[in-house]
């Protein structure tokens, strides 16, 4: 309780200090004071005095009642991007249930798993079939393909403690690169995109579809994820070279049974949907209809229950507090708070004479130089990606390029620490990799990363056109 005190206290103390603050020349005092409601939901999202959600509906409340305008408050909830992440949270619930997903890696394993480079090889491919219908990267490495690898990890005698190098230790940390790798390739593979998208709406008024990041990232990042097992073998090899995988895969199957018509029918319509998502602009159908639909046929087809869809906690969670922090955010924009902060930023700032590719790359380093102090990705996306947004503006670099750069790099900067995204603490808790090793081999990991989407990614975002 004592360390929960100080938590609320500063929650509540920053946003007192800022509403007794004079309302700064050029903007409006309502402007003013949403900001600094603003301000209690980032320490709130930061400290996690309370769960997000409860922090969220107190500010939007508060704010409400304060502020006489509950349909700011509410705003949030109606644009598509949180109903995206609602939905695809959902179509994750599906895989698990139906297990889908576990049954995906047991095939990969039959086929690629032979060496324990190539085991890591299926691991990146299991998550990146997945990831397009997982937003959450917890659910996905954290709860539905660790659990199969720590399993064979254990089988094969490796285990936190003196036999973490077999095997177990190569297993957990490349996972955490690996769902960071695939969490940058698709809107829908990590829930922050929601926000990326809110504030790239918002503030360089530009909208991104499904496709178009998928388009963005297709190079880039799928160049990266066929390093990422390379480079944290050859970093950190494994005490074991070969497996025995024909007998692991087939014991695997076996205990799933035959594939059951749940499984059969989610599959169909989780290729519907990857078509629809990718065939979004001709079809001018939208991104988060498509998954509503999925969700719909699931439910229909008797894939998932509503009693299941119920249960999805972590959409329901998820939902409540994206939508609130997104209703802030919209609401800053609305009363001009983002223009006002760029020209005032504008006064102290000068990118004149500097290379627009230059610049890129500085805020690129700037984003990835700030995460030590953000223990959550999305405390980090929701309070600094705002301000480097409106220094790209300030440096009139391409808006669409400028978002996909820092979308990306909101991921794999997360590769620099064990608690920069929520899945770390459950693969670095299982407890086969120190802290310093596991710093280490991130830092390696999201440097390259950051290399592979300036000298690949930027030429190849020239070359289809998105500057």
């Amino acid at each position: 309780m004592p360390g929960r005190m100080w938590k609320i206290a500063v929650t509540v103390l920053v946003p007192i200090a800022l509403l007794l603050m004079p309302v700064p020349a050029g903007l409006t005092a309502g402007a003013w004071k949403l900001f600094a409601l603003y301000m209690g939901a980032i320490f709130g999202i930061m400290l996690r005095p309370a769960p997000e959600p409860v922090v969220l509906l107190t500010v939007l409340s508060i704010s409400s009642i304060y502020l006489g305008n509950i349909g700011v408050a509410l705003s949030g909830y109606a644009t598509t991007t949180a109903w995206l992440v609602f939905s695809a949270f959902m179509v994750g619930q599906a895989f698990a249930d139906t297990g889908l997903g576990k049954r995906v890696a047991y095939i990969l394993i039959g086929k690629m798993g032979r060496t324990t480079l190539g085991l890591g090889y299926v691991a990146a491919l299991t998550d990146l079939i997945i990831s397009p219908a997982t937003p959450s990267n917890t659910a996905r490495t954290g709860g539905l393909v660790y659990p199969i690898f720590q399993s064979l990890a254990v089988t094969m005698g490796s285990e936190p403690g003196p036999t973490a190098r077999r095997i177990g230790s190569y297993l957990s940390l490349l996972l955490y690169q690996i769902s960071l790798t695939t969490g940058g390739l698709f809107i829908t593979a990590l829930s922050t995109h929601a926000l990326i998208l809110s504030f790239a709406k918002s503030i360089l008024k530009i909208e991104i579809s499904w496709m178009q990041w998928a388009q963005a990232t297709l190079v880039p990042g799928l160049l990266l994820l066929a390093l990422v097992p390379y480079l944290v073998y050859k970093l950190y090899p494994p005490e074991i070279k070969q497996i025995n995988n024909t007998e692991i895969a087939s014991r695997g199957l076996a205990e799933m049974g035959p594939m059951s018509r749940q499984e059969k029918t989610l599959a169909v319509i989780f290729v519907l949907a990857i078509v629809g998502w990718a065939t979004g602009n001709i079809t001018k159908i939208d991104s988060t209809a498509v998954a509503i639909a999925f969700i719909t046929a699931c439910l229909v087809t008797g894939v998932v229950s509503w009693d299941s869809i119920l249960r999805c906690k972590g959409a329901w969670s998820t939902f409540m507090w994206y939508g609130g922090i997104i209703s802030l955010a919209n609401g800053l924009s609305s009363a001009k708070f983002f223009a006002w902060f760029g020209s005032l930023l504008g006064k102290n700032i000068s990118f004149a004479g500097y290379d627009t590719t230059m610049v890129l790359i500085g805020l690129l380093l700037l984003s990835l130089v700030v995460r030590y102090f953000f223990a959550s990705q999305a405390a980090y996306v929701s309070t600094f990606i705002p301000v480097l947004f409106t220094l790209g503006l300030l440096a009139k670099v391409p808006v669409l390029v400028l978002a996909m750069l820092l979308g990306v790099s909101s991921v794999f900067g997360s590769m620099l620490t064990h608690y920069g995204n929520a899945v770390g603490p459950v693969l670095f808790g299982a407890g086969y990799v120190d802290q310093v090793t596991w710093w280490k081999i991130g830092t390696v990991i999201c440097i390259v990363s950051a290399i592979v989407y300036t000298v690949i990614g930027l030429p190849y975002w020239k070359l289809i056109g998105l500057w």
